[in-house]
């Protein structure tokens, strides 16, 4: 199905469309993150250490989200988006409702691994369905809500979860049909699964936008030929990789030691902690996407996406700089005013390599090119960066009282070098191509009609 044309389109189904993804994506980040919160009392009911709990945490969800990851970017570029959203979220949805006839550890670790990579077939679709079905004009700002979503889901998980599962154990519910009697852990995992089931459905209430015209299906790239396309033009979509994958070793990292450090440093629990920085990924996070987005959409409109790489810039110099300040700041007031800025920024960084891939990249591409960034970040941001802070605090630092934030901000600062100067070849790459366009434009001739 080719997709209408821009000027027929109105922009009520366009919002309905990033909304639904959104939520998606924001039930996917909850269903993620919420576990952290129930380490107590798996280690207590199964009798594992803090090794056993790091893989189901950790590696058991990223290593099949990452495997997962380029064959969902395949998929999207050639089927019925749609179908792939819906069967991603139901099978992590019963993934998760599963947890809660766990009877031995391993139990936990496969449903762990289910999930990982039924959420990795959201996010390709997803680009590529915002690529096709929302207008030039507002498509930033539509990125731009779209990665809210990962802020909202863990934010909510935060806030919500120990409060949930503090209501659950007071109110007694313990007996699910056809299980049994279970632990309070176990029946909010059940009651999260559940929810997910119609929200999956949810997708079809959103029209197909369709394919754009010049992505039918004979004309639909091989694997090798995107990649070929990717090396062509590497003086653009290197720099973009690497500012990317730059941001996402900070991003990640500061997500994965954060509450540690914070509670060593000013000896808050992890209740407290969770608390605010939801209550700022709430807030700030939103605030900071819609804002880059409108400024984004601003340069889109006047045909200046060498604007977005700007974008990029400010975020690759605010973050590092606030993230070591971040790790610097010993007086609590300060450091929580210091974290609200960090968020407002963080992860704006996927909503200008998201605008940059879906206004160059063919239609037929974007869901695979994104998912190559997507496995890129992953396997380096979110995989390598907190073993590269542990290293750093132990064997740069010594181990000393300070090594942990003293780690965070070497891995940032250097992250941020890397992240600075990949923005600015992105910029300059982005401004040659706007030069050649003109150029092209300028010994083109104009077409006269035949009489």
């Amino acid at each position: 199905m080719i997709r209408e044309p821009y000027k027929q389109r109105s922009a009520a189904p366009q919002w309905a469309l990033v909304a639904t993804l959104t939520v998606v994506t924001m039930l996917a980040q909850i269903d993620k993150n919420i576990l952290v919160l129930m380490v107590g009392p798996i280690q207590r009911d199964f009798g594992v250490g803090d090794i056993q709990i790091s893989y189901l945490i950790g590696a058991a969800f990223a290593v099949s989200n990452i495997a997962v990851g380029l064959p969902a970017g395949w998929l999207a570029d050639r089927y019925d988006r749609r179908v792939i959203v819906a069967v991603g979220v139901l099978v992590w949805s019963v993934a998760v409702a599963a947890n809660a006839a766990a009877s031995a550890f391993v139990a936990l670790v496969v449903a762990r691994v289910i999930v990982g990579g039924a959420e990795a077939l959201i996010p390709p679709s997803s680009y590529s369905l915002i690529r096709d079905g929302i207008d030039d004009q507002r498509r930033a700002r539509a990125l731009s809500v779209y990665t809210m979503a990962l802020m909202l889901g863990t934010g909510l998980s935060l806030v919500l979860g120990g409060p949930m599962m503090g209501w659950i154990q007071s109110a007694g519910l313990r007996a699910i049909p056809l299980i049994g009697d279970v632990a309070a852990w176990q029946m909010t995992l059940f009651l999260i699964g559940i929810v997910g089931l119609p929200v999956g459905l949810l997708i079809f209430l959103n029209r197909d936008p369709g394919r754009n015209a010049d992505a039918t299906h004979s004309e639909r790239p091989t694997t090798k030929a995107v990649f070929r396309y990717l090396a062509d033009r590497k003086s653009l979509f290197l720099p973009l990789l690497v500012f990317a994958v730059a941001n996402a070793m900070i991003t990640y990292g500061l997500g994965a030691w954060m509450p540690t450090m914070t509670a060593r440093r000013f000896h808050l629990g992890m209740g407290e902690i969770g608390l605010i920085q939801g209550g700022l990924l709430l807030t700030m996070g939103p605030l900071g996407l819609w804002l880059a987005g409108m400024a984004m959409d601003a340069q889109s409109r006047a045909n200046r996406l060498s604007g977005v790489a700007i974008v990029g810039i400010v975020v690759s110099v605010a973050v590092p700089s606030l993230t070591v300040l971040l790790c610097m700041t010993d007086t609590l007031i300060a450091f929580w005013l210091v974290d609200a800025m960090v968020v407002l920024f963080s992860w704006t960084f996927m909503a200008v390599a998201s605008t940059i891939v879906t206004r160059v990249v063919p239609p037929n591409a974007v869901g695979l090119v994104m998912a190559i960034v997507l496995v890129l970040n992953g396997l380096i941001g979110q995989g390598l960066s907190p073993t590269l802070i542990a290293l750093a605090g132990r064997h740069v630092f010594d181990a000393g009282r300070d090594a942990l934030p003293h780690g965070m901000a070497l891995v940032f600062a250097c992250a941020g070098v890397l992240a600075v100067t990949a923005s600015a070849w992105m910029y300059r790459a982005l401004l040659h191509r706007e030069a050649v366009a003109v150029a092209e434009m300028a010994v083109t001739p104009a077409h006269i009609p035949s009489r």
